[in-house]
C-alpha cells in the first residue's frame, strides 16, 4: 500500500514537470518563429542565387560492343585499358590537361571526369565524360574511344596466328567457291545433274556462306575495334548534371534551420539556468569574462 502511495506521488510530481518543459518549449517556439521560418527560406534563396554562379559541368555518355566470337579482347579489358596511363596520358591534351603532369596527376584529375563501366547483361562499354561545356565533354568521350580502338587489335603470336588462318580460309573459301561455281553451270547446263550433285551444290552454298561469315569476322578482329562497334555515339549534353541548384537551396534551408533550432534551444536553456540558479548564473558569468567575444 505504501509502494502504490509512493508511485503516484511520484507521478503526480513529474507529470506537471513534463507538461512545463513541453509548455516552456513551445514558448520558446513561439516567441522564435520569425527567425526559425524566414531566416532559413532567405538562406536557401541566397543558396540558389549562388548556385547559379557556380561552374556547370556536363556530361557526355557513349557505348560500344566490345565483345566479339574468338576474340580475347573483352569489354572488362577495354574498361581496364580506358583507364590505363598510356590512353589517359594520351587524351591529357584534348580535357585540357597540362603536358607537364606526371601519369598519377593525370589519372588523379582524368579519373574524376571519366567514368568507364561493363553493362551486366549486354557487356556493353559504357563510356561518361564530364567537361564544362557540351562540345568538350563529346570531344573528350570520341578521344577515348578514338585512343582505345587500336588498342583492340591482337598482337604477337595472337595476330599472326590469325593472319594465318585467315590467309588459309580464303585460300579454301576461292577453291569451295569455284567447285561451287562449276557446279552451278553444270545443273544450269543439264549435263550429269543427279541427286547427289543437287544436294552437294546446296551443301557448297551453305558451306561457303559460313565460310565467308568466318573470314568477314577474322578480319574484323585483325582490323580491331572501329566506329561500326560503336552502339552509342558520344552525346551532345542539352543540360548541365551540376550544380544541382534545386538540392543545394533546400540543403541551405534545412542546415540553416537546424543550426538556428540548436541555437535557440540552446540560448533559452542558458537562460533558464541564470535565472533558477545562482551557481549557474555565476559560471556563466565567468565563461562571459574569460570569452568576451
Amino acid at each position: 500500500m505504501q509502494n502504490n502511495t509512493t508511485s503516484v506521488i511520484s507521478e503526480s510530481v513529474n507529470k506537471p514537470d513534463e507538461e512545463l518543459d513541453l509548455l516552456d518549449l513551445l514558448v520558446t517556439l513561439a516567441e522564435n518563429w520569425k527567425l526559425l521560418l524566414f531566416t532559413p527560406i532567405a538562406a536557401g534563396l541566397v543558396a540558389l542565387g549562388i548556385s547559379f554562379a557556380l561552374p556547370k559541368t556536363y556530361q557526355s555518355e557513349s557505348s560500344v560492343q566490345v565483345e566479339r566470337t574468338g576474340s580475347s579482347f573483352s569489354a572488362p579489358v577495354a574498361a581496364s585499358l580506358a583507364m590505363s596511363a598510356d590512353v589517359l596520358h594520351t587524351i591529357a591534351p584534348v580535357a585540357g590537361l597540362d603536358e607537364g603532369l606526371t601519369s598519377e596527376e593525370i589519372y588523379k584529375k582524368l579519373s574524376k571526369r571519366i567514368k568507364v563501366s561493363v553493362g551486366k547483361q549486354d557487356k556493353l562499354l559504357n563510356v561518361v565524360t564530364e567537361a564544362k561545356s557540351p562540345e568538350a565533354a563529346q570531344k573528350l568521350n570520341q578521344a577515348l574511344l578514338d585512343t582505345l580502338f587500336p588498342f583492340s587489335k591482337p598482337r604477337g603470336i595472337e595476330k599472326k596466328q590469325l593472319e594465318q588462318q585467315l590467309g588459309s580460309e580464303k585460300k579454301r573459301l576461292q577453291e569451295a567457291l569455284k567447285l561451287e561455281q562449276d557446279t552451278g553451270a553444270n545443273i544450269a547446263s543439264g549435263k550429269s545433274v543427279t541427286e547427289a550433285t543437287s544436294r552437294l551444290y546446296g551443301e557448297l552454298l551453305s558451306a561457303n556462306s559460313a565460310r565467308q561469315s568466318a573470314v568477314l569476322d577474322m578480319e574484323r578482329r585483325l582490323g580491331g575495334l572501329d566506329n561500326d562497334d560503336v552502339v552509342q555515339a558520344p552525346t551532345l549534353p542539352e543540360s548541365s548534371i551540376k550544380p544541382k541548384k534545386s538540392m543545394i537551396a533546400i540543403g541551405a534551408t534545412v542546415a540553416t534551420g537546424f543550426l538556428l533550432l540548436l541555437f535557440v534551444f540552446a540560448r533559452q536553456a542558458l537562460r533558464s539556468a541564470q535565472e533558477n540558479s545562482p551557481e549557474q548564473a555565476k559560471k556563466l558569468s565567468r565563461i562571459r569574462q574569460a570569452l568576451p567575444w
